[in-house]
């Protein structure tokens, strides 16, 4: 049986903490984009289908972020009149050993859902703040 939309996208979140880009990227259509809108610098835009989602994450949580620890996704699930349509903020508490205090990352997320498979995971966060978060500022 097919998941809703919804439960695909709970599953999402509830699994980002592992940072598996392989069960991530696993999640989308062949042709399923993941946009980031407000990138910074050297950071794509678009990628389009798993295997580039897969090596974007693959090197983003092997990175920098790979000292970052994720203690949870706190998330806020909004259905839309479109049935394949979610909207999720989410809040990320997390702490980067060494600099002795937690910190939170917001963010929203639009996701489309058709047939089991994400064809559009579009990431509104503040990019910006993130990265100064990550490098302890």
């Amino acid at each position: 049986m097919t998941r809703t939309p919804r439960e695909l996208v709970e599953q999402m979140f509830h699994d980002l903490p592992a940072r598996d880009a392989d069960a991530f990227a696993s999640l989308f259509a062949p042709d399923g984009v993941f946009e980031i809108p407000f990138p910074i610098p050297g950071m794509p835009t678009r990628l389009v289908g798993p295997q580039a989602i897969r090596d974007h994450l693959r090197q983003r949580w092997s990175g920098g972020l790979s000292t970052i620890e994720v203690h949870g996704i706190h998330t806020q699930f909004h259905e839309t009149a479109d049935p394949e349509v979610v909207i999720v903020e989410n809040e990320v508490d997390m702490t980067r050993p060494g600099v002795g205090r937690s910190r939170s990352h917001t963010s929203v997320n639009v996701v489309r859902v058709r047939d089991g498979r994400v064809l559009l995971f579009r990431d509104y966060m503040d990019t910006g703040r993130f990265a100064r978060i990550t490098q302890g500022d």
